[in-house]
């Protein structure tokens, strides 16, 4: 991360003035994510050339309620299914693959709400989610410490706490006015509190310079001494075993890796079909003739759709287990994604490299914009990386798992 910049002066990150659009079913948040879609598409190649960030189509986000999707019906949300969160996902991914990423922060902060939180708590959080509040995140760290490391300390005060650390990676932090802050507490326990983006300590930095996901704003998160109160502080060591926050990356990342594949698939359809020329060794004139190119597409194809299909059984097996079950962690339910997280990675890496296979050296050209396909699927894949995936599948079935 290089040529660090803070929040600019001009921007302000205000509470919502107005209450957001309430989604009120599954079909609801599918329709509401495809209007989207088209419009996010439009300026996406714009937005990634010019690392424009995304306040607009945040603010879009937040006011159609697409970010409100997963809270409870008790709470006066559509509690979409799994399956229809991953379809929701893949859409806007496809679109614009940072956007969609950008998704990710309220639903993990949903699961955790609704596992550990007080009442109060839960009334409070998810009023002003569905009132259309942007949620970013703070929890990954960085050094060289084994991930997964925190080392963000949370010290009580009498009625409040103190944070003090610092975090990379804050996807979504720079956007929204209440960030989520990994930490432990005096006896090691995690802790998520949750802040003002304004709140006098923490600083954000806009530092992220990653060649793909170029508009999440990924940046650093600087913790001093941030004064927290007692109800905004969550019990997290409690949603170890009671959240749904094991599967919900695993989910979230594999849909963006099949919107990614599919917007890569698309592309190439559209250039091939206009301006690709068939090899000269084929014997045929038109390239929708050429076998090299069929067998080529036919793969794709199958490799996406095997993606999909694998996916969407995995996340109506999440929903299948935690009707049955309730929240919490399944053996069963993460060797699935991890079975799903595999393939979509694969198909994500594969179509943004074929399209130039098949669409040779001119659909190389910046006009084109195609290398953000690869650039965003290299960049995001390597979230939660599939090397240990096969790992845990082998052991889940080898040794029986539930």
């Amino acid at each position: 991360m290089t040529d660090t910049t803070l929040t600019p002066p001009h921007r302000t990150v205000a509470a919502p003035t107005s209450a957001a659009h309430v989604i009120a079913s599954d079909q609801q948040a599918i329709d509401v994510a495809t209007r989207l879609a088209v419009i996010f598409k439009a300026s996406a190649q714009r937005r990634d050339v010019e690392r424009q960030l995304p306040w607009q189509e945040l603010e879009d986000c937040a006011r159609s309620g697409l970010l409100a999707v997963r809270v409870p019906r008790a709470y006066g949300g559509a509690e979409i299914s799994y399956l229809t969160l991953t379809r929701v996902v893949a859409i806007i991914g496809e679109a614009d693959a940072s956007i969609g990423q950008l998704l990710l922060s309220i639903i993990l902060a949903c699961s955790v709400i609704e596992a550990v939180g007080r009442e109060e708590q839960k009334q409070l959080f998810f009023g002003m989610i569905l009132q259309g509040y942007r949620w970013g995140n703070g929890h990954a760290e960085g050094g060289s410490l084994p991930a997964g490391t925190t080392r963000t300390q949370i010290t009580r005060e009498g009625d409040h706490y103190r944070v003090n650390g610092s975090k990379a990676y804050s996807t979504g932090a720079l956007f929204s006015q209440l960030i989520s802050i990994g930490c432990v507490d005096e006896d090691g326990l995690y802790k998520t509190a949750v802040l003002d983006r304004h709140a006098p300590g923490l600083t954000i930095i806009d530092d992220w310079d990653g060649f793909g996901q170029r508009t999440t704003a990924s940046g650093t998160l600087l913790l001093d001494n941030v004064w927290v109160e007692n109800s905004h502080v969550l019990n997290s060591e409690l949603g170890k075993t009671t959240a749904n926050s094991y599967g919900i990356p695993d989910l979230f990342h594999s849909a963006l890796d099949l919107g990614i594949a599919r917007a890569a698939f698309n592309d190439t359809l559209e250039y091939v079909r206009n301006h690709a020329r068939p090899y000269a060794r084929t014997g045929v004139t038109d390239v929708t003739e050429d076998p090299y190119t069929l067998e080529i597409i036919g793969d794709l194809h199958t490799r996406i759709h095997a993606g999909e299909a694998v996916l969407e059984r995995a996340a109506s097996l999440f929903d299948q287990v935690t009707a049955e079950n309730g929240p919490g962690p399944s053996a069963k339910v993460s060797s699935a994604l991890a079975t799903a997280k595999i393939l979509t990675t694969e198909a994500a890496l594969l179509a943004s490299n074929k399209l130039f296979q098949l669409g040779g050296a001119s659909s190389t050209r910046l006009e084109y914009g195609f290398d953000r396909h690869w650039r965003n699927a290299r960049t995001h894949t390597v979230h939660d990386p599939v090397a240990w995936k096969f790992n845990l599948i082998g052991k889940f079935h080898l040794l029986g798992g539930e």
